[in-house]
This record gives C-alpha cells, structure tokens and sequence, in this order.
C-alpha cells in the first residue's frame, strides 16, 4: 500500500562529453517549479542491463499501458502546505485522488520530505519523513554512492500507526546511450538505488506485525532532464517502467520534434502561438497547477492561435500545445 505513493523525485546530470562523467549540479538540474512531466509505461518484467562505462541500452519496444502528469507546484499552493513547512517543491501528482509528493531542496542535495493524499470521499492522509529521504546529493558522477536513513509514522485510519524505518543506498553505477520509445539518449547516466524498509503495525498502542520489504530503482537522466528519462522500479511483487513523453519543464532541452513560437513574451494583452505542425488544443496552466484556460483549432490548418491573456494577473504561465502528431509541447510566458 505504501509502495504506490513512494515515488522518488530526483535531479538530472550535466554531461561532460562521450569519454567523460556526468555530474549532477544544483544550478543547472534541479527540478523547477512549473515544470510539467509526462509519463508513460506499462507494468512487465525489464532487464536494466548492465552497469559500467560505455553501455547501451535498447527499451525501444515498450508498449505503454498507462501514462500520467506530474506537475510541479508551490508546497503553500497545495492543501496540505501546512502539514510540510521545510518544503520547497511540491509535484501534484495526476490521478482521481489529489496527491501531491513534497521535496526539500538545497544546493547540496534533494531530499523526499513525505506526501499527502485526499482519496475520493475519504479523510485526507499525510505521510511526513520526520528523517527525510536523501534522494540525491550535488555533486553526483559515475561512480559516486551514498546510504541514507529515513524514518516516518503515519495513520490511514483511526488508532491504527504504522512506523517506517529505511536505508536507500544510491549509486551512478553506469552510463552510456538509452533509447526509449522517445528516442535515442546520449551520454545518459544511470543511478541505482536500493531500499530496505520495515514497516511496524500498532493498533491502539498494541503491535500488530512487522513486514520487511525491498525496491530497486533503475534511473537514466540527461545532461537537462529535470527527471529521468527511463526508470526501471523492481520491488518482490515484479517490475514495472516508466519514460518521459516529448515534454518540456521550465529550462529543459528535453529531446523533441515539434517546435513552436510564443510572441510576445512578455505580454500585456495577447499572445499569439505559431507552430510547424497543425494545433490541435491549447491550454494554460499558472504556475501552481491551476488551469486558467483552454483553446481548440477551429480549422484543418491552425498553425498559429492568438489568445486573450488581459484579465490574467501578472506572473508566469505555461502554456502546453498539443500538436497534430501527438506530441506536447510546453513552454514559459510572462505576464506583465
């Protein structure tokens, strides 16, 4: 039950070149809030193939079962803001219930700091890392391993506490090229990271049971993916992947084939959106997640729209276009 909503955020690498390591930096990695991730990927069992220098890893043949959003936001834009207060980052994660994983983030390192969850019709649930998860340290290269401790309790339903003790051990244990049904990734590098953790069941002051469990995630990241392009989770129950969708966040140079043109930026009263393939939808997002509206072409051959943008407030808005190829595109404006 915990394994679903443990979902490890982590930052990509700065790649120095084919016969030199990647390194993870603050600067120029972490991810930023506004920042819209698609996924896709299926549940199934996946070799991650080997570690060490020089790899290449073929994922090309995936056929996806499920896709989802992860959009970064405000922790204070959430409803559970007060719950997490050394939160930096919050992802609002896509779904029917509204969950929202919260990280902490500095220049040395990126750290889980717990999640809340608010089921249809139920009692919203918190689950705070009194000892966060270190999720990834700056700088990171190949080669390059940490452990971390962690621990939380949490409640799902009155007078039953569940307490979590867990070791993440991290390592960039390879790199090489990825391909993914995205495309081919160059100088990608992959990090490893094993979890062991307990969870211990009271009931009203009285213990329960105890149970032990393992996951092994497998991470590939670019020199500007603000999250990994592939990652492979494999945990006692099976295995399943997930792969990032031609998206772009907020300062990536995410691999894409579509492009498209915003003017003005900054903006006062209108914008106007010029694509090379057909648009199919417009809409805009403010920062915090929140849907400020939506545009559809009206014609076979809508390469350009122009939008109202007057009685938006100041500030900075994405604007995601959705292309007649399928494909997604995300990109920044300003306000004035």
């Amino acid at each position: 039950m915990k394994k679903k909503y443990y979902i490890i955020i982590v930052i990509c690498l700065t790649s120095l070149g084919l016969t030199a390591q990647s390194v993870i930096t603050h600067n120029g990695n972490a991810p930023q809030i506004g920042d819209i991730y698609n996924f896709s990927g299926t549940i199934d069992s996946f070799d991650p193939g080997p570690s060490g220098a020089g790899q290449n890893w073929d994922f090309s043949d995936i056929t996806p079962t499920f896709s989802s959003t992860s959009t970064a936001v405000a922790p204070e834009s959430t409803p559970f803001a007060g719950d997490f207060p050394e939160a930096t980052i919050a992802f609002a994660q896509s779904g029917d219930n509204e969950t929202f994983i919260f990280s902490q983030i500095s220049t040395s390192e990126m750290l889980n700091v717990g999640l809340g969850n608010t089921p249809s019709g139920g009692n919203p649930m918190v689950i705070h890392y009194t000892d966060a998860v270190k999720l990834l340290q700056y700088p990171f290269s190949y080669t390059d391993a940490y452990t971390d401790s962690y621990y939380t309790a949490y409640s799902l339903t009155e007078g039953m506490v569940t307490h979590e003790w867990g070791t993440i051990s991290v390592t960039a244990d390879a790199w090489g090229s990825v391909l993914t049904p995205e495309g081919t990734f160059n100088n990608t590098l992959r990090i490893k990271s094993e979890r062991t953790y307990t969870d211990s069941v009271w009931v009203s002051g009285i213990f329960v049971n105890a149970g032990t469990y393992t996951q092994t995630d497998y991470q590939w990241y670019t020199s500007t993916s603000h999250t990994p392009v592939i990652s492979i989770s494999v945990t006692g129950d099976g295995s399943s992947v997930t792969y990032r969708t031609n998206t772009l966040g907020v300062g990536e140079d995410f691999l894409i084939h579509s492009h498209i043109n915003i003017f003005p930026n900054p903006a006062t009263d209108r914008i106007s959106i010029k694509a090379d393939k057909i648009m199919n939808h417009i809409s805009i997002f403010s920062v915090n997640g929140r849907q400020m509206g939506t545009s559809s072409s009206q014609t076979s051959s809508s390469h350009q729209q122009t939008i109202d943008v007057s009685n938006y407030p100041k500030g900075v808005y994405l604007i995601k276009v959705g292309l007649e190829d399928g494909s997604i595109v995300t990109e920044r404006i300003v306000k004035q």
